[in-house]
């Protein structure tokens, strides 16, 4: 009988290793019927049925696997390996550890018991085991790729880099290796490597769905959106990242003004969002689509799968009251940018009396007076680039952190996974994101009556804290205007009206872009001026104008400049012509601050009703339209009628620094009185719920 099992068991593994799935499982299944007392039988079936993803019939397999020869390594290992694949990593280690004990170079065990210490965080065990891994067969690629994505976990990225080339060396043409470099490279934000690597990956002939939306996202980093297009769309092609990939596919078509098939393939976004299948980019699909339901949909997919609730950090014990409500602004743009310039005079204002306030800062230094300006009014600024979202939970629970601020949302330098782990016990989605980011363990989102209507309600994952004026934090220590900048200065033409919009290109779609051209075909002699850093946004606007009966040449573009400078540019132009479905937003707030009046349609989401929202704020609703057509009459109107325009801006003037908008103290008061009171529900043992600020 020894002999024909023999005999039976090496044909049934030349089917099983030949890749030859189906012929081998029958095979097996009368093998266990003729062999019922030996495990290898249960052992290739049940890995068999874990290859198709069977994992109720694979755990089943490996169980009677066990009860045939229970101290066989292989088969614990397989068993401690399709618990982990169900998601039951704790009940797993159980297996590896014996299977190691009974077979100590077991090389896989180790490995394999590795990868389930890293899952549940414990990296110094995991690295232990990784190191033995090494040492038992130096040439084991895994083993130096398992320790870089640990190193990666801590943020040790020297440490990833080491472990990576010395894999590379090993096996120079490795597609696993070659691959894990590209996307290390870009951890370190040597995008210029890290492309160089790609490209070298690519020559294996191995590219898989996240190879390209990974290479997309390096050429987005080295500002190549053509490059990142043709990345994304042949990610798209493979059905494993198709939608996340076409998605940003779509976001990058958008920054450069390529609006060929972009309606063919954000129909394709829609039902796949509707269809709940799997993940899109947020922040880019919140400049294409007005629909609040689609875009609460969209950020839920996409944190529940990439940022899921981590339960293993949740603190059930309420910390006790302290003097100071202790709050930290978690950021990756802490600098010369959009929100740093909004938020400083916020941090700055904070009652120190009443709060603590500590800077998270997970963005780069730009040696700019702005950050300088903002880290000296933290109580306590910490860098906290290279700590781990593990790490830097147990931190925050351990300064026992009430507030924890998300600035960023979904785009930038964001620390989503430590929110994910639930760091601190009232959690705000604050500035950075113009909308849900649609997972519980968000508790608040600051807003206003125009950005969220009551009946909006519904498509907010969070509490809505309802500030009385605009929820966009500004700073009344802006610089003034030194106006001594010429149209000449920025290669503009003398007696024209000056149409402008200094929002990203990504904002402009094509029903905005048609309105503006409208206008200009009613308005003789005016121009348009833009903001921007892509030749090839220039060349697609200009082509789209002509398209559109309007001269190429009434478009002006001025390239990228330091803050303050820019800020300096709108004081050269006549009036602001706002877009949808993404409104100005910082941009309107320094036009408004420059007294350019901005001229909006106010839209059917959070991004769409910032500019409505700033300029009730700042008592200009005359400038706010509703349809499309009163926002052309209305620019005609004001391009046609200089004494109407003049008028708006003495009453703008008036108004910047009497209403609320640039009120910073106003609005710190208003805000600390709503931290106040989500921490007294929170010491109260009572739910996050939504408030009303009181002005």
């Amino acid at each position: 009988m020894t002999e024909e099992f023999e005999k039976d068991l090496r044909q049934g593994l030349s089917l099983y290793e030949s890749g030859r799935a189906s012929e081998a499982e029958l095979f097996f299944k009368k093998f266990i019927e003729n062999y019922p007392d030996r495990g290898d039988g249960y052992n290739i079936l049940g890995s068999i049925h874990a290859q198709q993803k069977n994992i109720n019939s694979a755990l089943s397999l490996f169980e009677k696997a066990l009860s045939a020869e229970p101290n066989h390594p292989i088969y614990n290992s397989n068993y401690g390996n399709i618990l982990q694949d169900s998601g039951r990593i704790n009940e797993s280690l159980s297996y590896y550890f014996k299977a190691i004990e009974i077979y100590p170079d077991f090389v896989d065990a180790h490995f394999n018991l590795s990868n389930a210490l890293a899952k549940l965080e414990r990296y110094d065990e995991a690295l232990v085991h990784l190191k033995e891994v090494k040492r038992l067969d130096k040439n084991y690629i895994k083993g130096y790729i398992g320790s870089a994505k640990v190193y990666e976990k801590l943020r040790l990225l020297d440490q990833v880099m080491k472990e990576l080339h010395e894999a590379e060396q090993i096996r120079p043409n490795s597609y696993e290796v070659l691959s894990n470099l590209a996307v290390s490279y870009s951890l370190k934000k040597d995008f210029a490597q890290s492309v160089a690597y790609f490209k070298k990956a690519f020559e294996t002939g191995q590219a898989n769905a996240k190879f390209f939306l990974n290479y997309g996202t390096a050429c987005v980093e080295m500002s190549n959106p053509t490059e990142a297009i043709h990345a994304y769309l042949n990610g798209a092609k493979i059905e494993q990242t198709k939608f996340e990939c076409l998605s940003r596919a779509l976001h990058q078509k958008m920054i450069i003004a390529d609006w060929s098939n972009v309606y063919v393939m954000n129909t394709e976004v829609i039902r796949h969002i509707q269809s709940g299948d799997g993940v899109v980019d947020p922040f880019g699909y919140m400049g294409f689509s007005d629909s609040e339901s689609d875009l609460q949909k969209a950020a839920s997919l996409y944190q529940n799968e990439k940022f899921p609730l981590n339960k293993s950090f949740i603190k059930t014990a309420k910390y006790a009251r302290h003097k100071k409500i202790k709050i930290a602004y978690v950021s990756g743009e802490f600098r010369e940018h959009a929100n740093g310039s909004l938020m400083t005079g916020l941090i700055e204002c904070h009652d120190r009396d009443k709060f603590e306030v500590i800077g998270y800062d997970n963005g780069k230094d730009d040696e700019s007076f702005l950050r300088t300006r903002l880290l000296k009014s933290f109580d306590e600024h910490i860098d906290i680039r290279l700590i781990s979202d593990s790490d830097l939970t147990k931190r925050t629970q351990k300064k026992e952190i009430d507030i924890l601020f998300n600035l960023n949302g979904f785009f930038g330098e964001h620390r989503s996974g430590l929110f994910a782990n639930r760091a601190a016990p009232i959690q705000i989605n604050f500035l950075g994101c113009p909308g849900t980011m649609g997972v519980d363990y968000m508790d608040y989102l600051v807003a206003d009556p125009v950005v969220i209507p009551e009946s909006s309600y519904q498509y907010y994952t969070e509490k809505i804290i309802l500030m009385p004026h605009s929820y966009q934090i500004n700073d009344s220590k802006r610089l003034e205007l030194k106006r001594n900048l010429t149209l000449k200065d920025c290669g503009l033409p003398e007696g024209k009206f000056i149409f402008n919009c200094f929002n990203n290109i990504y904002k402009i779609t094509p029903p905005t872009f048609q309105r503006w051209m409208r206008i200009l075909n009613r308005v003789p002699g005016s121009v348009l001026w833009f903001y921007n850093n892509f030749p090839e946004a220039e060349v697609n606007l200009r082509r789209e104008a002509q398209a559109l009966g309007v001269d190429p040449s009434r478009l002006f573009f001025s390239p990228y400049i330091k803050m303050y400078d820019h800020l300096e540019r709108y004081a050269l132009a006549d009036l602001f012509l706002d877009s949808l479905p993404y409104n100005a937003h910082t941009s309107a707030s320094d036009a408004l601050w420059a007294n350019l009046p901005v001229l909006t349609l106010q839209g059917k989401s959070f991004a769409g009703r910032v500019a409505a929202s700033l300029l009730h704020a700042i008592a200009m609703p005359e400038l706010i339209t509703y349809t499309e057509q009163d926002f052309e009459d209305r620019a005609v109107d004001l391009a046609t009628h200089p004494e109407k325009l003049a008028a708006l801006k003495v009453k703008l003037a008036k108004n910047r620094l009497t209403t609320p908008l640039f009120d910073t103290q106003l609005y710190t008061k208003h805000f600390e009185s709503a931290l106040i009171e989500a921490y007294e529900r929170y010491q109260s043992d009572l739910a996050p719920a939504h408030m009303v600020v009181k002005p």
